[in-house]
């Protein structure tokens, strides 16, 4: 099966917080992730003859120079959409399978639509209860220069039935109608979702029977069983399933996606992930996606979801491999069809009367925030060892951008550790981790580490830093950031630390950086100094009077501002094409490099690893008080390997040499963003973001290796420096004032 290369990921990477926030966890708080039925973390099962599995069903191999578009039932048969590149134009395939055999079943008006070979394609095939099919597909067509949906039905020939507004580019932002989904009712009508409206038209000519604007966002899946349409939407704070009778929006009815615990048989859904929905005939709801497969009988209680099988069985679970669409037959047999990094791939789920559970131990891992790479370390870890499950349970969705309240996240930790639910792993980020290893609460991890040191096989400068004067270290992190410095007319050795920048903006006459508040400058900087000015509970004067120097050097250059005005922003990246000529920028991986990069090369600036240093995520640590401490070692020996951190999850570094090496060597040249900055004369202009050279991967390796310091973190010396530093850095006050001043605000905090 042809491998689909998406080109639009670095858009979908500046849009994905929004999509999963409001679709997915939708700021949800306490989300414990998928447990098996009957479970209880950190317990052991017995095993229990029968339950769903998955079987990976062969593609044909006349499809394998083919893309699968679509997967969908027709009489209780799957059918594929396949579309192929040929002759300058996307041809369409439909196949079925039945009796464990694909044939081609393209129907001759379908067979002969030639579409133009764009860029971007999108297609749809729906058919009715009477047999009628109709065509959905979006492209820009030669000549114009947007994209636009089509619609056809289908007879001895294809019938153009586009409604008439798809053609009339939008008011307010000048597109045509984006067609999110669409169904075919036993009714004659068609259910149409676009991101601006919902749409019955006839599906004689096209006709709009009835409009709705929609007050909420939907995901764009569009299910029906005929009679009913089925939308998953969000206010905002809540998702739901809408269930619509013929899709119109008199009488909702509305269901609560899958959601609960496993002690009562059904598990909370959201995190990073999304719902794939399917109906039958009847009624019945089919529901897939990380946590698991979920069925809902018509006549079953409100909202009471079956669990058929727990996500970390299934390839939902994977993160990266991307669920394209989920279909249901009538004998409880269900398909998923996957998009891989290798391609597509189809599987099947059905009940196995003879089946046996396997599993023997699950352990907890309790983290803050979700991570693709626990998701994935996790359920690769359950395929190679069937007999443990990994739970994982966070308190934040991956993408949460509110602040978090610790004081509830460190009173349950604090419960859990005390009591009989304590986790066998722990995540440490943005946790006090040296209060939890002196307490004795965290295993010493120097025998699984060291090794994997000394063979090569993990960055030791990175991992290294967590070695403690006693020779111990109780976390390790799986994966890191850094910050780049990119500037122009300024050399790579001018800012690469805080000395160097302010010894070269000493001598400069034009604001590098633009103009500043305290808090603004403090936020820049002051976790790159924050370790260095304290040492055992005393506040080392010298060193924070360095330091505090060189930022009155740069608040100097900068120029100061008691407030910055509503609407504007400090100077960042992507003002480097216009008024700034300096600007620091956290990258969390290869991919995420390609914005300032392509930013260095606009500008002709240059780049640099500033203050060497890091800024660690995934710090895995092993609760002493576990019982399956030799399986929770194995685990964090695993989630090191290759097999996990080959895979580039867009929120970090491997720290994993070779997996660093080969995530570099990458081909990106499939992926480009586009967006508007402001040029250097005060207009708007286009501004692509492209994949960089071998030689500019080897030389973000090369810095890589050069990292030897953890940022750190601390809310109540960010707060003091805050405070204190106002008169200083706008020159109304002395260096020896500030520090005072400094001295006398942490001092109760650094007795404690």
């Amino acid at each position: 099966m042809k491998r689909t290369k998406c080109s639009k990921l670095l858009a979908i990477l500046l849009a994905v917080s929004l999509f999963t926030g409001v679709l997915s966890a939708c700021g949800k708080e306490d989300s414990k992730e998928a447990g098996l039925p009957g479970s209880e973390s950190g317990g052991t099962l017995e095993g229990a003859g029968g339950r769903y599995v998955e079987k990976s069903v062969e593609l044909p191999p006349e499809l394998a120079d083919s893309s699968i578009a679509q997967m969908y039932t027709v009489e209780n048969t799957l059918h594929l959409l396949a579309t192929k590149k040929q002759d300058e134009k996307v041809c369409l395939e439909e196949w079925a399978y039945q009796d464990g055999t694909f044939t081609n079943v393209t129907q001759d008006w379908l067979g002969a639509m030639e579409l133009p070979n764009a860029d971007w394609v999108e297609v749809k095939l729906v058919q009715s209860s009477d047999g009628t099919q109709y065509l959905y597909a979006g492209y820009v067509a030669e000549g114009e220069d947007s994209f636009r949906g089509h619609l056809w039905r289908g007879a001895d020939e294809a019938v153009d039935i586009t409604p008439e507004k798809w053609s009339v580019p939008n008011e307010e932002w000048g597109g045509y109608e984006m067609i999110q989904g669409l169904a075919a009712l036993d009714n004659g009508t068609l259910a149409v979702l676009s991101y601006t409206s919902l749409d019955i038209l006839s599906a004689q000519d096209g006709s709009i029977l009835e409009s709705e604007n929609p007050s909420v966002i939907y995901e764009g899946n569009v299910v029906t069983d005929g009679e009913n349409v089925y939308l998953c939407s969000s206010d905002g704070v809540e998702s739901r399933i809408e269930k619509r009778k013929e899709g119109k929006g008199e009488g909702i009815l509305t269901i609560p996606f899958p959601a609960g615990n496993s002690e009562e048989g059904v598990v909370i859904f959201g995190g990073s992930g999304s719902l794939f929905l399917d109906a039958l005939k009847d009624g019945t709801l089919i529901a897939a996606g990380e946590n698991g497969i979920f069925r809902l009988p018509p006549d079953a209680e409100e909202g009471r979801w079956e669990q058929l099988v727990a996500g970390i069985e299934t390839d939902f679970s994977m993160p990266d491999y991307w669920c394209l669409n989920l279909t249901a037959v009538e004998d409880g047999g269900i398909y998923a069809l996957f998009q891989t990094t290798e391609g597509q791939k189809l599987n099947f789920y059905e009940y196995d009367p003879n089946a046996v559970s396997e599993i023997t131990e699950v352990l907890k891992l309790y983290t803050v925030y979700e991570s693709s790479l626990l998701k994935q370390a996790a359920a690769l870890y359950h395929k190679a060892h069937p007999e443990v499950v990994i739970n994982i349970e966070s308190e934040y969705p991956m993408y949460y951008y509110d602040t978090p309240d610790y004081d509830t996240v460190y009173k349950k930790l604090n419960t859990m550790l005390m009591g009989d639910d304590a986790p066998d792993i722990l995540v440490m980020d943005h946790l006090n981790m040296e209060s939890y290893a002196q307490r004795g609460l965290l295993e010493d991890l120097d025998d699984v580490v060291r090794p994997l040191e000394e063979s090569g096989e993990l960055l030791s400068n990175i991992t290294g830093a967590y070695v403690g004067e006693d020779g111990k270290r109780y976390v390790v992190p799986l994966q890191f950031c850094f910050t780049l410095a990119l500037g122009r007319d300024i050399a790579p050795e001018n800012m690469d630390s805080l000395e160097a920048m302010a010894d070269y903006l000493s001598q400069a006459d034009y604001s590098y950086l633009g103009s500043r508040t305290v808090d603004e400058l403090v936020d820049l900087f002051y976790t790159y100094f924050c370790d260095r000015i304290v040492r055992d509970k005393q506040l080392d004067k010298e060193n924070l009077s360095k330091y505090l120097g060189y930022l009155k050097v740069i608040a100097d250059n900068s120029g100061m501002i008691d407030k910055r005005p509503e609407n504007e922003l400090s100077y960042g990246m992507w003002d480097l094409a216009a008024k700034a000529k300096l600007a620091l920028t956290d990258v969390r991986g290869f991919v995420d490099c390609m914005f300032p990069m392509s930013m260095v090369d606009y500008i002709k600036g240059d780049f640099t690893a500033f203050e060497s240093s890091f800024i660690p995520s995934v710090q895995m640590g092993i609760c002493s008080k576990s019982g399956y401490s030799d399986t929770a070692r194995d685990f964090l020996r695993f989630a090191l390997s290759q097999q996990v951190q080959d895979s580039e999850y867009y929120n970090g570094f491997p720290v994993n040499s070779l997996s660093l090496k080969k995530q570099s060597e990458k081909d990106h040249s499939d992926m480009t963003a586009t967006t508007m900055i402001m040029a250097d004369d005060g207009s708007y202009v286009e501004f692509d973001s492209k994949s960089y050279s071998k030689e500019t991967a080897k030389r973000l390796v090369d810095m890589c290796g050069t990292l030897d310091r953890p940022i750190r973190e601390d809310a109540k010396i960010r707060e003091v420096l805050i405070e204190c530093l106002g008169g200083y850095l706008k020159g109304t006050e002395s260096l020896d004032e500030a520090i005072q001043k400094i001295e006398a605000g942490l001092k109760m905090y650094l007795a404690e």
